[in-house]
């Protein structure tokens, strides 16, 4: 018999989730104006989200990344801002994972990642330039995190790292609980440098499955909470979701949501059975989600009519996360293999 019931262990992980998400819900516009508290950090990694799918080699669980996108998921529709600044941890595990160095510069960068991850830029555009004497200069406009302390930088396979450059802190219009600042190198030298394996494929897949299955987390937020709206306010007499032109909007947020979810999975289950073809796979993911979490979340907005527009309702909230987030580590307009890694 086949079964597509999830097992015992990821419904677990789904529920534990849940209910950290409930608190993360709770308290998302205190996010957006304090950041997150360090018990809430803490809580984070007690309950082992940021381990899931980081290696054993550096003190994950390995439980594979169909269960990291479950949990992502539940935890983002609680708060994606939230979710995104507690998982930088994890992304930056997952750099150092695909690196080619040895076992001890890994242990050695946990360690440090574990207490200030790193600030982390894909150098799609080719902002950067390395000179013959090996200094780099460049500006890289969206970085990451609070307190950073190291810089990484990503160009095509090559990462290099820096602990000297100046950082300029930003106001971003929906990252406020995750931190976003530009950093500038001018003519500075790496403290360290390694190349990644597989070159950066895995490494930039991961960072889009990611951040995919943060979107449908906003996505399924948007969408119950726009259509349990839609079930209590009455206009003309009835129910504003029984008016038809509302229905079919609420029909397609469905199933745009839904697909999201299902498409987020399959990119998953490409990575843990090692695919031939996952880059590819999940570059497609990454595009079709963030199509979706953008234009839908603006239903949800529009869907509640002035009251959308106002912090009463978290609804405005998701649309500008979905916006930003899709914008993230080059977008989804730099899903094309070819411009990130030439034909040999």
């Amino acid at each position: 018999m086949i079964s597509f019931e999830i097992s015992e262990e990821e419904k677990l992980i789904a529920e534990t989730s849940e209910s950290f998400a409930r608190v993360l819900r709770d308290n998302m516009r205190k996010w957006e104006k304090e950041g997150l508290s360090q018990d809430i950090v803490s809580k984070h990694r007690e309950l082992g989200f940021t381990f899931i799918d980081v290696p054993e080699e550096l003190g994950g669980h390995n439980l594979g990344f169909f269960s990291k996108v479950l949990s992502l998921q539940k935890l983002s529709a609680g708060c994606a801002s939230a979710t995104l600044f507690l998982e930088l941890p994890a992304i930056s595990l997952h750099l150092i994972a695909n690196g080619n160095m040895s076992e001890s510069q890994k242990v050695k960068y946990k360690e440090e990642i574990l207490q200030n991850p790193l600030g982390i830029y894909i150098d799609f555009d080719e902002s950067f330039s390395v000179s013959a004497s090996e200094t780099i200069s460049g500006k890289a406009s969206c970085v990451l995190g609070k307190d950073i302390k190291k810089f990484a930088l990503v160009r095509k396979e090559n990462v290099y790292i820096f602990d000297d450059f100046e950082i300029i802190p930003k106001k971003p219009l929906a990252l406020d609980a995750v931190g976003v600042n530009e950093i500038i190198l001018n003519s500075k030298k790496a403290c360290d440098s390694f190349k990644l394996k597989d070159e950066g494929k895995l490494f930039i897949s991961i960072l889009r499955l990611y951040l995919s299955a943060i979107l449908c987390g906003i996505l399924r937020a948007s969408f119950e909470y726009a259509s349990k709206y839609a079930m209590e306010r009455e206009a003309f007499g009835k129910k504003i979701a029984h008016h038809q032109g509302l229905t079919f909007i609420l029909s397609d947020f469905s199933i745009a949501t839904s697909a999201s979810e299902l498409y987020t999975w399959q990119g998953a289950w490409a990575i843990d059975t090692h695919q031939e073809n996952f880059f590819h796979t999940i570059a497609d993911i990454f595009s079709f989600v963030s199509e979706n979490s953008e234009k839908f979340t603006v239903w949800g907005v529009q869907i509640l009519g002035g009251h959308g527009f106002v912090k009463d309702h978290p609804v405005e909230k998701w649309m500008r996360e979905a916006k930003a987030i899709s914008l993230l580590f080059g977008g989804k307009h730099q899903t094309n293999i070819d411009s990130f890694f030439p034909p040999s």
